[in-house]
């Protein structure tokens, strides 16, 4: 059998060929990189993360309308606390050891009017992507905790965000509860009523309590399985009155972005860019396209087959209600048992 010989006109055709090879590779990744760049360019890089001075904060606290949550029930024979009276409670640093296989990502929601500035953040879940074991939790933190600010008084978890923005929240988080953000995600309620419209509704399983309240709003609910538009959805998510007060609207927050993620893992690449161009206008983030880029390479390719646990913080059992200084119904938090829990997804040590 003769041998087969690479002639130079061999050679050269498969150069040609090659190189025609690595120009059309070259051009796709450089057409992706532009398109991943003109995505993400879409979103707001800007959050205010200003800081009240000390004549606003304290216009602020002097105003502040919250006062007793409506919706706080406390047995005043058994939960009667007040600062003074927790001291022994009060928190304290701890250093922050994180995990390279850890992700956090925190959503902030705000029920803020059009055209008002930066408020309270009613809405605050934690994403824990864990890179190693492809595991993805998401950690709801409860608004009425009193916690220790930096550079303020205590207060209200939700009322961190008000005072600092999302910096402010970060270092809260980490001070109180070990968890270190990687970081933020901000949409307000605006912003998640068109979301939900757009990947086309939710379906809910409703309470009959839960269909009550919405049908007392105007929509149309019934127990039993529901079919959500954004704004019944956004009804369903802001409920805190049907059962559980806060610690029930917060399951229903959970329960509602996870039905989002589900239908999102359903969609093909054209949908998926249709969403993505109407929303990413409406998120506002403090990480740069880089670091989105890196951050969506580990977590994208586990999404399809993750199942997204869900938790509370306070968990059951390590907080008492009573009532600050100030009269403020609030949430006395045993902090080493909350650190502890979030531990296990967190890697702070």
């Amino acid at each position: 059998m003769k041998k087969w010989e690479i002639t130079p006109k061999t050679k050269r055709v498969l150069l040609i060929a090659l190189s025609a090879v690595l120009a059309v590779v070259l051009l796709l990744l450089v057409a992706g990189i532009v398109y991943m760049e003109s995505m993400l360019n879409l979103i707001n890089k800007n959050p205010d993360d200003s800081t009240m001075s000390s004549e606003e904060y304290q216009n602020y606290i002097d105003n502040d309308t919250e006062g007793i949550d409506p919706d706080f029930t406390v047995n005043t024979e058994t939960s009667t606390e007040t600062t003074e009276e927790t001291e022994d409670k009060k928190t304290e640093y701890v250093p922050l050891v994180g995990d390279d296989n850890i992700v956090n990502i925190m959503l902030i929601g705000q029920d803020r009017l059009p055209g008002e500035g930066r408020t309270r953040s009613d809405t605050m879940i934690l994403i824990s992507v864990n890179k190693k074991t492809k595991e993805m939790t998401m950690t709801s933190f409860m608004r009425d905790m009193y916690v220790e600010i930096p550079g303020y008084d205590k207060n209200k978890m939700n009322a961190t965000y008000a005072f600092g923005g999302m910096k402010l929240l970060n270092k809260t988080l980490e001070m109180n509860f070990g968890v270190h953000v990687d970081g933020n995600v901000e949409v307000d309620f605006d912003g998640f009523t068109k979301v939900i419209d757009m990947v086309g509704g939710i379906d809910v399983n409703l309470s009959a309590a839960e269909a009550a309240y919405l049908n007392k709003f105007g929509h149309e609910a019934q127990a039993g399985m529901n079919h959500l538009d954004g704004a019944a959805a956004l009804m369903y998510a802001r409920d805190r009155t049907s059962g559980g007060s806060d610690f029930g609207r917060t399951q229903r927050q959970r329960n509602v972005i996870n039905l989002i993620f589900k239908k999102c893992k359903n969609m093909n690449l054209v949908q998926l860019n249709n969403l993505l161009t109407k929303v990413l206008p409406m998120v506002t983030t403090d990480m740069s396209n880089k670091e989105i880029l890196n951050y969506a390479a580990d977590i994208f390719p586990m999404l399809s087959g993750a199942e997204i646990k869900t938790q509370r913080i306070p968990a059951d059992g390590t907080y008492e209600y009573g009532y600050s200084d100030k009269g403020r119904s609030v949430l006395f938090v045993d902090f080493k048992a909350n650190r502890d829990i979030l531990k296990s997804i967190n890697g702070a040590k």
